[in-house]
């Protein structure tokens, strides 16, 4: 799923009643999304997995992942707002947050449009 994509998609979930939004949102668990997002927290975890947020511009939600430190190493220095590309599956869409699974990342540089 792209940005745009998304745009169409949570613009459409926010034209629903908000409790039926629950069976909106699910609808589109589990499509894959290839998103650039700006780093936004994180937290070290076991050293092994960091935990991540991630703000992205088709949404007000605050996207969670973990992901494996050794894959990601740069993320220990990477200041809060540094664009990223994520890559991953939708694994719950909340009411304020979503939750993403399978991710990886790539520090902006290497992104090509």
């Amino acid at each position: 799923m792209t940005t745009d994509e998304a745009v169409k998609i949570f613009s459409e979930i926010e034209t629903y009643p908000p409790l039926m939004r629950a069976s909106a949102r699910a609808a589109h668990v589990g499509k894959e999304v290839d998103w650039r997002a700006t780093f936004f927290s994180g937290d070290m975890g076991d050293g092994q997995r960091v935990f991540v947020a991630l703000r992205h511009e088709a949404s007000d939600k605050v996207l969670f992942a973990h992901v494996r430190l050794a894959d990601h190493p740069w993320l220990q220095s990477t200041p809060r707002g540094e664009t990223l590309r994520v890559q991953g599956r939708l694994a719950d869409i909340g009411p304020l947050s979503i939750d993403l699974e399978a991710v990886t990342l790539a520090q902006a540089v290497a992104v090509v449009r």
